[in-house]
């Protein structure tokens, strides 16, 4: 068993395709996939102390990294030898849960289990806030897949200046039983340096999940952007937050993207509904699990009560998601965009802040991206109507390299 260790948060933007040339490389017999692992393994070991980013497995590891190089269709693994940070709560037991078993037969490489906090109460100590956009940040992996129910997921990859997908509505198949847990507001997300590398993962689990049919072609970038300030109905994005929008502003207005400026029609009790749904998904959690409210943190116990409260009260309304997904996409109509341009809250300050909750709650496609040249590590985000992942990865693009 290798833990890998956290290291300092990046100083300079992550590289960008890198994932996208390691399977070039491999696919042409320039690297083996078994040769990753090893120096995977070999970088895990001289990994600087501390609490544990990653828990890998060294045989498995080296046995699958070993079944990809002898496969008789490595020419064609869009995800050859790539290695991959899975979240826990996504089985890798066995063929895994659907993302992992679409991974593997990409040819992908399961590196490593990343921790998340307990329930999903709160950041779970690592750099950024969550563990699995810490390993791609430090460069143990080019990429992190996991759960993104709040926000969360897409605040810890802002904070590192790293790119992260949260698609619209089963875009990506999620695992047992998250759905449940998570009352409609989680979606697997995929974490990476920057949106080159995300439109290639993209592309190769749906290839394979539609039946192996060719990738699709390259999107165009959208064409009209309503661009805010704000994270909530009162607040406005902090100064870094905000420096990232003006700075994506500029490139985007010399690449020719039509901007308009209009605010999103945040409401005060936006927060309320999705803390009402994480509630009961935890309460649900606890009794599917049969576990012992007594042992669970503080913090999972208050939720925990809260939660039972919401179901005594009649439970959740049906008709909210879809509500707020229609009242969104009529605010884009309304200012005539086709996608929003906002703040990227970053750091564990970001889960559950209604500029990136609200859109779990819609479950419209939202992609957390760094703005390149000129910008540090400010990210912003990209959010667009149901289909448009490909089309906002485009967008992203015209933002900076990778």
């Amino acid at each position: 068993m290798t833990r890998a260790r956290t290291m300092s948060l990046r100083t300079d933007p992550a590289p960008s395709g890198v994932l996208g040339r390691t399977a070039d490389d491999v696919r042409a017999g320039r690297r083996t996939a078994a040769g990753i692992a090893d120096a995977l393994l070999g970088a895990l070991g001289r990994a600087d102390p501390g609490p544990p980013l990653l828990t890998v497995d060294a045989e498995p590891l080296r046995a699958a990294a070993t079944a990809v190089d002898r496969r008789a269709d490595r020419f064609a693994l869009p995800l050859a030898g790539v290695a991959v940070a899975v979240e826990e709560g996504i089985s890798i037991a066995g063929r895994g849960d659907e993302p992992v078993r679409l991974l593997r037969a990409a040819g992908a490489l399961i590196a490593g289990r990343a921790r998340t906090a307990a329930f999903a109460i709160g950041p779970d100590g690592s750099p950024g806030g969550r563990a699995t956009a810490a390993a791609v940040a430090d460069g143990t992996v080019p990429l992190g897949i996991g759960i993104d129910g709040d926000g969360a997921l897409r605040a810890a990859a802002a904070a590192h200046g790293l790119a992260a997908l949260k698609p619209g509505r089963r875009v990506l198949p999620l695992p047992p039983g998250e759905e449940r847990r998570w009352s409609g507001l989680a979606e697997t997300t995929l974490v990476a340096a920057g949106p080159a590398d995300l439109r290639t993962v993209l592309d190769a689990l749906t290839t394979i999940r539609d039946g192996h049919g060719p990738a699709p072609d390259p999107d165009p970038p959208v064409g009209s952007l309503a661009c805010s300030l704000r994270t909530g109905r009162t607040r406005f994005a902090d100064p870094a937050a905000a420096a990232g929008v003006h700075g994506a502003i500029r490139l985007l207005d010399a690449a020719g993207i039509g901007l308009v400026a209009a605010d999103p029609p945040y409401r005060a009790v936006l927060p309320v509904h999705g803390a009402r749904r994480r509630q009961a998904g935890l309460a649900r959690r606890v009794e599917d699990l049969q576990l012992d409210p007594a042992q669970l943190p503080r913090a999972a116990r208050s939720a925990l009560r809260r939660g039972r409260r919401v179901r005594r009260l009649g439970g959740l309304r049906p008709a909210t998601p879809a509500s707020w997904r229609q009242r969104m996409i009529g605010w884009l109509d309304a200012s005539g965009a086709e996608a929003a341009l906002l703040p990227a809250t970053a750091g564990p300050a970001g889960a559950g802040s209604t500029g990136l909750a609200t859109w779990n709650l819609a479950g419209l496609p939202s992609l957390v991206t760094p703005v390149r040249p000129g910008a540090g590590r400010a990210c912003v985000q990209l959010v667009g109507r149901p289909g448009s992942e490909r089309r906002l990865l485009a967008t992203a693009a015209l933002l900076g390299p990778g």
